[in-house]
């Protein structure tokens, strides 16, 4: 399949967004912990109270006449890259700011973890870490490699990192009922990812607005497809059967505007529950299979893969769809390129400047369609991927907690994530601009030959997107991305961070059993296909994962 011509394409957009988040995810304050039980001088978990480990070392909080606090930070770098810390101006900026001597040791991005697991069996351990919750961060916290911060985070003494991290991700982020780290997701957050995209020009010849409800995106559909017989009023596409998500998210504003969404878990006063289960489930399939049966649903939806429905896309036969937020601007500019092909009237090269910063020309982008009860779901990812804990050998817990707690002000943000202010970056008209000419590409430096670390020593969170992250963006990127994670309606797996034995090896057959029957239900099945659906979901697995989960949630919560 043919790309957009010269649009802004994935291999700049990664270099936009995914070296901030690799950089920052990996290379900031990434100071392993404590050696592990085996290894001579672990810590018990006792001595990684607050009591024996923060009171230990009473020392005052870090003051502008106090001596700065050297901390030792593990930092993943892209070795195939030039950098000295010795010459880094925005390191220097940060260590004024914080009254802090970072001592980084280097590693490439790729073996951090492995270096990571190496420093956490020794005695060389770095005095903040940032590791993955999923595994290695809840196994050394149980262990007593990191401090128990349960009595030193509050609205009194850390209000910022309170205001950063809300109490319920706490929550989820504790083992056996305990604070052992600072959540961390960074960059744009971990909000929802998906927009209903729809063409423009469709809309307007129909003399209909966006579509805000159910209701009015049904009317719409049967309006463009009375107007344009040949164009599909709603695709979808399959990408792997089995997933946690059904249809690659085709049909997430429907199943929303129900009050479900497939392959997420619920969870009420302690009770567990799947939606795939849930009673609204079966109307939304009633809901989708009318709408099939009207000839509003792409036909080939469970068979074709995704650079087939982005041939349709371009050509013009395709009226709307969820799009995952990074893809709307390229196939903007693609479906202009093609209408111009088709008018005669494109360039002689064949080709389109950037539109990246333009508005949107034939596409419309627009959140979660509401149902009757005027609530919809929209199923975001997991709050968090990783944790910034402290360890339990550190000289000074209190000191190195009260670091992390001044550097999440505003102020101190905007410097660890985006520089120094006038020259890696300016406000414009009220909206950030990063300096993207400021460093060679190829040194790796500035004019005056320092480097700049820009997103390298941080702390700060990120759980709902950087400060003014959107900002930074690509006029067409941030109304994509803006639109996706500030849904409203965004809700997150109920399961997430709780342990099931039996969802790791029961979960990828149950999704396929579902698959399989939605599919056949919205193609016109017998509906009761669900309720022997939900019989075998239950039997096979799914009951013995509610119990387990059920089982953690209580652990977790120290019950």
């Amino acid at each position: 399949m043919s790309k957009p011509v010269k649009s802004l394409g994935y291999g700049a957009l990664a270099a936009l967004l995914m070296g901030t988040i690799t950089l920052a995810g990996c290379g900031n304050n990434n100071n392993a912990s404590e050696s592990s039980p085996s290894a001579s001088g672990s810590p018990s978990a006792s001595s990684a109270s607050p009591s024996a480990s923060a009171s230990a070392s009473a020392s005052p909080e870090a003051s502008a006449d106090a001596a700065p606090y050297e901390l030792k930070w593990l930092k993943a770098q892209d070795i195939s890259l030039p950098y000295d810390p010795a010459k880094d101006v925005v390191k220097q900026a940060i260590e004024k700011k914080l009254n802090v001597k970072i001592v980084p040791e280097m590693v490439d991005v790729q073996q951090y973890k492995t270096k990571l697991n190496l420093k956490m069996a020794s005695s060389d351990i770095p005095d903040v870490t940032r590791i993955d919750f999923a595994d290695d961060f809840q196994k050394y916290a149980q262990q007593g490699a990191f401090v128990d911060l349960t009595d030193l985070i509050n609205e009194k003494d850390t209000p910022n990192i309170m205001r950063e991290v809300p109490a319920e991700v706490f929550e989820q982020a504790k083992v056996n009922g305990r604070i052992y780290g600072i959540p961390y997701q960074g960059g744009p957050g971990a909000g929802y990812r998906w927009d209903l995209v729809m063409r423009k020009d469709y809309i307007e010849q129909a003399g209909a607005s966006v579509p805000q409800t159910l209701d009015e995106y049904y009317n719409l559909l049967k309006k463009v497809k009375e107007q344009h017989p040949d164009v599909i009023p709603l695709g979808g596409y399959t990408s792997q059967i089995g997933q946690v998500k059904y249809a690659n998210n085709s049909f997430d504003n429907v199943f929303g505007a129900f009050g479900v969404t497939p392959g997420y878990f619920t969870e009420k006063d302690g009770k567990f529950s799947n939606y795939d289960i849930d009673p609204r489930m079966r109307d939304a399939l009633l809901f989708l299979q009318k709408m099939y049966k009207e000839g509003l649903i792409d036909k080939e939806f469970a068979t074709i893969k995704e650079e087939q429905l982005r041939a349709k896309i371009f050509s013009g036969k395709l009226f709307s769809w969820m799009g995952w937020w990074s893809t709307a601007s390229d196939y903007d500019t693609q479906i202009e390129t093609n209408e111009l092909i088709k008018s005669g009237k494109l360039a002689k090269d064949g080709s389109l400047p950037n539109q990246a910063d333009q508005p949107y020309k034939y596409l419309t982008l627009t959140g979660s369609l509401t149902g009757a009860d005027g609530t919809a779901v929209a199923p975001m990812g997991a709050p968090f991927s990783q944790m910034n804990a402290i360890s339990a050998k550190t000289k000074d817990p209190k000191r190195v907690l009260q670091i992390i707690e001044d550097s999440l002000s505003e102020e101190n943000q905007m410097l660890t994530v985006w520089g120094i202010e006038g020259e890696d970056y300016s406000i414009v008209d009220g909206k950030l601009k990063t300096n993207t000419s400021l460093v060679d590409p190829k040194t790796q430096q500035d004019s005056s030959g320092n480097f700049r670390g820009t997103q390298s020593y941080l702390f700060a969170p990120g759980l709902s997107g950087w400060p003014r992250y959107l900002e930074s963006l690509p006029l067409r990127f941030s109304e994509s991305l803006g639109v996706a994670i500030n849904n409203k309606y965004q809700i997150t797996d109920a399961s997430n961070y709780l342990d099931s034995p039996t969802k790791i090896a029961k979960l990828t057959e149950l999704n396929t059993m579902r698959d399989s029957v939605f599919t056949q239900i919205i193609m016109g099945g017998d509906i009761n296909k669900f309720d022997d659906f939900v019989g075998k979901w239950k039997s096979q697995g799914g009951d013995q994962i509610i119990s387990e989960l059920e089982a953690s949630f209580q652990k977790k919560a120290g019950k």
